[in-house]
């Protein structure tokens, strides 16, 4: 169903759109009725093809019934105030000295908003974030921790928060990007150290700590980088291209001054490195929370928001710091504020009387006739099996690798089962032929996706985070059971990071679990993305038959078809590569536009570097010329 689609169905008047633009990175709309329940939520990415795309999304405001819509909710400061109250009771680490920020939106930005036909109103940064933890969570009432890389026109890059269903989302204390150190940022910085791509890649620096130590004398030498070099340890990344519509905004790290670190960093090992930062990360959320609980702002309860707790290790560690339950938000990072902007919004209204979340299948998705014209146009052969539930697990069970293509599309970075890749958990070699199929480099394993009814067999203390292990957004402990029967989900540290499925939220897979476990006796199968190598997760049917043919895969269940096979489609096989080849990605025609852009740039630069030369050798004369008349004139 596509926002199109959408708008022929029966919108509730007076629903509220979030919708996250900030020039930079994870462009995102959630339209949410006025009761609060979410009606659509998709990142742009997922149609652009272009990963944390930041892009305005112009495309998807085209497709909005507009005549439903009371507001758009947008989760940043529609200005910069600067606070007269900056101390933060509970953040350890304070810079030597404040450093000014230059956090404004670009007047594009502006000019963005202006074209929205329908009241505008800015929501905090922080607070959204907030909002789309809370508001989706089982709470009555619970402290909520923000924690990211920060947002222009935002004083803060995080803080700590009460939340009641009553009274609302009010701020205990709030992270100054002025005066204290981000730990995010130095988590990027040793991302890019590692090799790694930063922004994207730090889950691949979570992986790889579970294979080191954490050691004092690296640990000297990250904590001299936050608290006396920060300022310099910021310019090794910088943002280029922001607020372009003809190319997406993305971090890259200055070559010159990330070799000073590498430097002093790369004297260790990586896996030294990597456990390190983890183990620094993790006890810096702990030690707000201690100081938290010594001020008395204590709660059974703990929801989570922001880039920083897409680290599943360090939300783990939060539920075992005397939490009963914890949530974390499914989209944590910038595009969850769409979703939460919006709510914040609404939470004002009496109508407003959200539900927990139980899915996150928000996107789009395509009609059955739409599906199947399309593989019969290519001439797909296919299969339509009368219990597609069974002949899935029959195939899982053979050892064959299933991709699944159904219903709505994921919100969040998560697959949760509608753009899936599945296959047996019981192989411990199949996490490296799956990464040699899918050309990825993954530290950590994939992650185990199992029927909620089998949770307490499988992993200990569930209990805690089960609402939030419906959306694979932490890690746990695993049964002996598990880490015997499943090896290829369980982690070197003996974790693992689940999706529990119910047979309400989603029939197909749960059904599928069930036949599986028939066959086999295990109670998990391994979860993993639906995509291509460096592509965001598939969005349409055609997007997935592209993924499932380039990556050679062995099967393919598709809604409204049935299962398709690698073997006998040799030959659409052949034409998707050949297209491959023939015609550049978009990633790769970005690169090229990113490079003439770049190269359009230095030109400019050395031009007006030429100019100012010009300018300076002409003062210069000048100044030479009338120093000479000032001698000649004092000897006369």
């Amino acid at each position: 169903m596509s926002l199109r689609q959408l708008s022929h169905r029966s919108i509730p008047k007076d629903s509220v759109l979030g919708l996250n633009y900030s020039g930079m990175h994870d462009t995102a709309l959630a339209l949410v009725s006025p009761d609060g329940t979410p009606l659509y939520a998709a990142a742009l990415e997922r149609f652009s093809r272009l990963k944390q795309d930041g892009r305005p999304p112009y495309a998807l405001l085209n497709e909005l019934p507009w005549d439903r819509i009371a507001k758009v909710a947008i989760p940043t400061n529609g200005e910069f105030v600067k606070p007269t109250e900056f101390v933060s009771q509970l953040h350890p680490i304070r810079l030597a000295k404040p450093h000014s920020i230059n956090v404004l939106h670009d007047p594009v930005f502006y000019e963005f908003v202006k074209r929205i036909p329908c009241e505008v109103e800015f929501v905090c940064h922080r607070i959204s974030h907030v909002a789309s933890s809370f508001w989706g969570s089982e709470f009555e009432d619970a402290l909520c921790l923000n924690y990211d890389g920060g947002m222009a026109n935002d004083p803060w890059f995080g803080g700590l928060y009460r939340a009641n269903r009553k009274e609302g989302i009010v701020p205990l204390d709030q992270f100054s990007a002025e005066h204290y150190a981000k730990i995010t940022l130095l988590y990027q910085v040793v991302t890019a150290l590692l090799g790694f791509t930063a922004s994207k890649h730090e889950g691949k620096v979570t992986g790889l700590a579970a294979y080191g130590k954490p050691s004092e004398r690296c640990r000297a030498v990250f904590y001299k980088w936050l608290k006396e070099g920060f300022l310099e340890l910021e310019s090794t990344l910088r943002w280029i291209f922001p607020y372009r519509d003809e190319i997406s905004a993305r971090i890259v790290p200055n070559g010159t001054r990330l070799q000073e670190f590498c430097k002093e960093a790369l004297a260790y090992p990586r896996e030294e490195i990597a456990a390190t930062i983890q183990d620094m990360a993790e006890s810096h959320i702990l030690e707000i929370l201690a100081k938290a609980r010594e001020l008395g702002w204590t709660s059974d309860n703990i929801c989570l928001s922001g880039g920083l707790f897409a680290n599943v290790k360090i939300n783990q560690r939060v539920s075992e710091a005397g939490f009963k339950k914890l949530f974390v938000a499914p989209p944590m990072t910038d595009d969850g504020t769409a979703l939460g902007a919006a709510w914040h919004v609404l939470s004002k209204q009496h109508s407003f009387k959200p539900t927990p979340l139980r899915s996150m299948y928000l996107g789009p998705s395509y009609p059955p006739e739409i599906t199947k014209a399309v593989v019969e146009g290519k001439g797909i052969y296919f299969e339509a099996p009368a219990n597609p539930a069974a002949s899935i697990a029959a195939l899982l069970a053979e050892g064959a690798v299933v991709a699944v293509f159904q219903g709505a599309m994921e919100f969040g970075p998560r697959s949760l089962g509608n753009r899936s890749i599945l296959a047996s958990a019981a192989d411990p070699d199949i996490n490296h032929l799956l990464n040699e199929r899918l050309n990825r480099t993954e530290f950590m394993p994939f992650a185990p996706i199992g029927r909620m009814e089998d949770a307490d067999a499988c992993y200990l203390n569930i209990d805690r985070v089960r609402h939030a292990a419906e959306f694979m957004t932490v890690t746990v402990n695993c049964t002996d059971s598990l880490k015997s029967l499943c090896p290829a989900v369980v982690h070197v540290d003996g974790t693992a990071r689940p999706q529990l499925v119910t047979a309400e939220c989603n029939p197909l897979v749960h059904a599928t679990l069930t036949e599986y476990q028939k066959l086999t006796g295990l109670p998990v199968l391994v979860n993993t993305s639906f995509n291509i190598h460096e592509e965001p997760i598939v969005c349409s049917p055609e997007d997935a038959l592209r993924g499932f043919f380039e990556s050679a895969l062995d099967y393919l269940y598709m809604e409204g078809v049935g299962i398709i096979s690698f073997k006998g489609n040799e030959n659409v096989a052949f034409q998707y590569m050949q297209k491959k080849l023939r015609f550049p990605s978009q990633k790769t025609l970005e690169l090229k536009e990113m490079n003439e852009l770049l190269e359009n740039e230095l030109s400019a630069a050395n031009k007006g570097l030429e100019e100012k030369e010009a300018v300076i050798q002409e003062l210069s004369a000048a100044l030479n010329a009338f120093r000479q008349a000032a001698q000649q004139s004092s000897t006369h």
